[in-house]
């Protein structure tokens, strides 16, 4: 089922939440053993609240983390039904400020946020919680509970048997357990027992241990007493090959995790390829129905916009570490059907403004100073980036934070495995580099290597137009529609891009007039504002080629029969919002953290997902997105 429009707590909720403030505040003092018995450690929280328990562990971590002992980062996983407003969060006088500053729109689904300079993993999963718990992929090491369901969700059922498994699915052996409320339900002592908790009631509080006596996966059973670490088997260090979004993206994910990377290109830089364009746009795609494109991109956008703060914020002065502008939106349908649905879609799902709002022909008219092809979604918080600037700024924030070698103008011919070492090397066989993990970020040009010979990625052929900033209209708003247009940037605006089933790396005067006639069917009179100049091969612009999977999704995690060869491959035409996202989910993988993203989401982007008949994918159409 698809997710509907969120409810945010009502007032009756709200003062439930406050009362419980006190009695949990005080049972956390002690907070927790799992913080020095993992390096990452994960809690699971269901009853969220206002946050007093998240404020409590944040506490604790800090402390032990001062005193240098304990986990270097902790994992908050919190699931919500009805998410309070950010005004009622409880007050916090350390953390409160940060948690409301990063606190995500009322959107159904997964909301990542990294706090306290990324030490901090707070993952908030807005939904039915038994819904949720079947989606979760995390190991929990401490989770907290409260024996009345109904006061945090009116709408929660009692605890049960088949509740109390899908705890124990997350539980990592040695995992403990807070059930606030629970002294006394003998009941629910029994339903967790039955699934492998034990313990008993201290201080008002049933305290438990997931200890089962029955065999489970040898990635989850401990040798003795003591919790089992998830410590990694190998050296934290991985080849990156590829120098564009993903690979940058997934360099900065890795070194913030510690770990030492070499990054490989064939170009003399970074974003020489299909990264390097002079501007691409950062929105959401919507649907009706609440496709998983749609919940991915939604899921992605929100991350993507949260990192660019992160990474020191976009502008287009010279002190900006992005170039850019989230100077919002403008999409059009491509066609009068897609524009009804965009429509209908709007009124059934009542998107916070801030997100999405429709607007009608006249006020997109009236918006941009002339007549529009038609109403269109408004995303204000979306805009356009100069993917260069964003590579570089992501390559540097990588540097500062670990070890990054780069290898550029070295092109990978071959990947062969020693022992446990993958090692990278050219056409004449020398060496470039090695290590246990490869991740492959270099987009179609991948499938050069054996490994990823069998995945089903087209090479989809380009073409922007460049035009003069001067005499241009002054547009407030990056537009989309059949294509796109970003607004003026060192002198000119981009705007395109073709979809060509050809292979031609030279500018082409047709592909020039493709471009001028998406304009003109986005701005029916711009001629009338501005003099179109003639498509020839000699009008300014920029050919790459996109990396597409048949169903228009990326491809992330590990290649299937490949031991540590991993893949960051299939943005297509969203680079910008994919690869913050798709980093952050492919080092969690790598580092066995919680995931950031629903288990039926990580499926679809599963590089096996296509089964063996994924050659066949080689020849799909290329039609645009």
């Amino acid at each position: 089922m698809p997710a509907r429009p969120l409810q945010l707590a009502s007032s009756e909720l709200l003062v439930a939440w406050r009362a419980e403030a006190d009695p949990i505040t005080a049972a956390l003092q002690g907070v927790p053993d799992c913080l020095r018995e993992q390096r990452s450690a994960t809690v699971l929280d269901l009853h969220f609240g206002l946050g007093q328990s998240f404020f409590a562990t944040w506490h604790a971590f800090a402390r032990q983390r001062a005193q240098g002992e304990g986990a270097v980062h902790l994992h908050y996983i919190a699931i919500l039904p009805h998410p309070p407003a950010v005004e009622a969060l409880s007050e916090d006088l350390t953390y409160a400020q940060a948690l409301r500053a990063a606190w995500p729109l009322p959107l159904p689904g997964t909301h990542r946020l990294l706090l306290d300079e990324g030490r901090v993993t707070l993952t908030l999963i807005w939904g039915a919680v038994e819904e949720e718990l079947a989606r979760l992929d995390a190991p929990v090491d401490l989770f907290y509970l409260h024996a009345d369901p109904t006061r945090f969700d009116p709408a929660a059922p009692a605890w049960h048997a088949h509740a109390c498994k899908r705890l124990a699915r997350l539980a990592w052996t040695g995992a403990r357990a807070l059930v606030f409320g629970g002294a006394a339900d003998v009941a629910l002592m029994a339903a967790m027992r039955q699934v492998g908790f034990h313990g008993a009631a201290r201080d008002g509080v049933l305290a438990l241990r997931y200890a089962p006596a029955w065999a489970r996966p040898a990635t989850h059973v401990a040798a003795s007493d003591t919790p089992l670490r998830r410590d990694l088997p190998h050296p934290r260090q991985a080849l990156v090959i590829g120098a564009g979004l993903a690979g940058t993206a997934a360099a900065e994910r890795l070194t913030a995790r510690g770990w030492c990377v070499d990054l490989i290109d064939a170009g003399p830089e970074v974003a020489t390829r299909a990264s390097g364009n002079h501007g691409g746009l950062f929105m959401p795609a919507l649907a009706r129905d609440d496709s998983p494109l749609a919940r991915l991109t939604r899921a992605a956008f929100l991350f993507a916009s949260q990192r660019l703060d992160d990474l020191g914020g976009v502008g287009l002065d010279d002190h900006a570490a992005i170039r850019g502008e989230r100077c919002g939106i403008l999409q059009f349908g491509r066609d009068a059907k897609q524009a009804i649905s965009f429509q209908q879609g709007a009124q059934e799902w009542q998107y916070p403004p801030r997100y999405a709002r429709w607007m009608s022909a006249g006020e997109t008219a009236n918006a941009l100073g002339m007549p529009t092809m038609g109403g269109g979604y408004f995303f204000p918080e979306a805009g356009w980036l100069n993917p260069p600037s964003v590579c570089r700024r992501l390559l540097a924030v990588a540097q500062a934070q670990g070890e990054v070698r780069t290898h550029f103008n070295r092109a990978v011919a071959r990947l062969v495995r020693v022992h446990d070492q993958w090692k990278a090397v050219d056409a004449d066989g020398v060496l470039i580099a090695q290590a246990p993990v490869v991740i492959l970020a270099a987009g179609a040009q991948a499938r050069v290597l054996e490994q990823a010979a069998g995945l089903p990625l087209n090479a989809v052929r380009g073409q922007v137009t460049h035009l003069p900033a001067t005499g241009f209209p002054d547009l407030p708003h990056a537009l989309c529609g059949d294509g796109y247009l970003t607004r003026p940037y060192a002198g000119q605006v981009c705007m395109g891009a073709s979809y060509d089933r050809f292979d031609d790396p030279a500018l082409r005067a047709d592909s020039h007039a493709e471009n001028l006639a998406r304009l003109q069917h986005m701005l029916p009179q711009i001629a009338a504002h501005m003099s179109l100049p003639q498509a020839d091969a000699h009008l300014p612009g920029r050919v790459g080629q996109r990396c597409i999977a048949p169903d228009r999704l990326p491809l992330v995690g590990a290649l299937p029969g490949e031991a540590g060869v991993y893949g960051l491959l299939g943005y297509a035409s969203r680079g910008l919002i994919w690869a913050p996202l798709m980093a952050e989910l492919l080092a969690a993988m790598i580092e066995r953290e919680p995931l950031p993203l629903p288990r039926e989401l990580v499926a679809a982007l599963d590089p096996a997902r296509f089964g063996a008949d994924s050659a066949a994918g080689l020849n799909a159409p290329s039609d645009p997105e």
